[in-house]
């Protein structure tokens, strides 16, 4: 009997240990997939950010020349920034690859909505200090487990190296953070960005195109620290405009990325590449219409990381400043 009973209980544990087992399987899986959605979404983040660089403001013109006179200097002061800027930019996207992996793809529509508050307490004719405060929103049709929400405080430093600012150094710190939609206590990822860069803006010959070049370097500190890394990087965007209102761009951006804590592979490597166009609109002062289109191949000697997406988009922005 005493057997029978022994056999018997082995006969309920065996199942109990298999149901054990597959429970922690599920997750272990499970807490993959929350992983890789965190990644993605922290990354398509940062991917829009460096496609939606700001506009670059043409040079100043300060000297002419006449057929009579010769060179002429000219008497010119570049405009006061406005103390307070409110601007809002919509951006309706499609994605290749919603989950940034590189089997398996799975494409989606998301909408992008940025609200933006910026102050310049005070500004030279060659430094202007900037302070921001930026809530972001997205949402995606098919995949609502990747939703998310964010915001961040940045202070930008500008200073112009030349008169006409075709030279400019910018330094630029943020700290941010990243939740769930349902709850903005349920936190995700934080984290703090230094960037450091020089930028040079040039026309193209004598033509109405112009280049900005930039070279820079961003560190992020971040909870989960599985995303810490440090990028340099180039920057290339190209400005045409054949009329006043109408703007035709492209740009290139190749990146290099140290990640400092990554739990898979301790020295893993990235190289981004994101190249682009777009077109805009500008109807009246303070109002844009564009699309743009991008195309990102991520490279690492961390297999599973690799990724290629393409990312259209069409973009409406406003802002009001004063």
């Amino acid at each position: 009997m005493t057997i029978d009973r022994i056999t018997g209980i082995q006969i309920w544990f065996v199942p109990l240990r298999q149901a054990a087992c597959i429970c922690l399987g599920l997750f272990a899986f499970a807490g993959m997939v929350r992983a890789q959605d965190q990644a993605a979404q922290i990354e398509t983040q940062q991917d829009i950010a460096n496609r939606n660089q700001p506009g670059f403001q043409q040079p100043l013109q300060l000297r002419v020349t006449d057929p009579e006179l010769g060179e002429i200097d000219i008497v010119s002061r570049k405009p006061r920034p406005k103390m307070f800027t409110f601007s809002t930019t919509q951006s309706f996207n499609y994605t290749s690859n919603a989950f940034l992996v590189r089997n398996g793809e799975q494409d989606a529509f998301f909408w992008n909505g940025v609200f933006d508050v910026s102050f310049v307490p005070y500004a030279t004719s060659s430094f202007t200090p900037r302070l921001t405060f930026e809530q972001n929103f997205f949402r995606y049709n098919r995949f609502s487990r990747l939703d998310f929400d964010s915001n961040s405080l940045d202070l930008d430093l500008r200073y112009d190296l030349n008169r006409s600012g075709s030279w400019f150094v910018d330094g630029y710190a943020a700290i941010a953070r990243l939740y769930s939609p349902r709850s903005s206590a349920d936190e995700f990822y934080k984290f703090a960005l230094l960037n450091g860069n020089i930028t040079n803006v040039r026309p193209l010959g004598q033509t109405s195109i112009y280049l900005a070049s930039s070279a820079g370097v961003n560190w992020r500190v971040g909870d989960p620290s599985a995303f810490d890394r440090i990028d340099p990087y180039l920057n290339f965007a190209l400005t045409y405009s054949p009329f006043e209102n109408i703007f035709f761009g492209a740009f290139l951006r190749p990146e290099l990325r140290f990640y400092t804590n990554d739990p898979i592979k301790s020295s893993r490597t990235d190289f981004d590449l994101l190249v682009g166009a777009n077109v805009s609109w500008t109807p009246v002062r303070y109002l844009a219409l564009g699309a743009t289109v991008s195309f990102i191949d991520n490279f690492s000697n961390s297999g599973p990381a690799e990724y290629d997406v393409v990312t259209p988009a069409l973009v409406l922005s406003a802002r009001i400043a004063f």
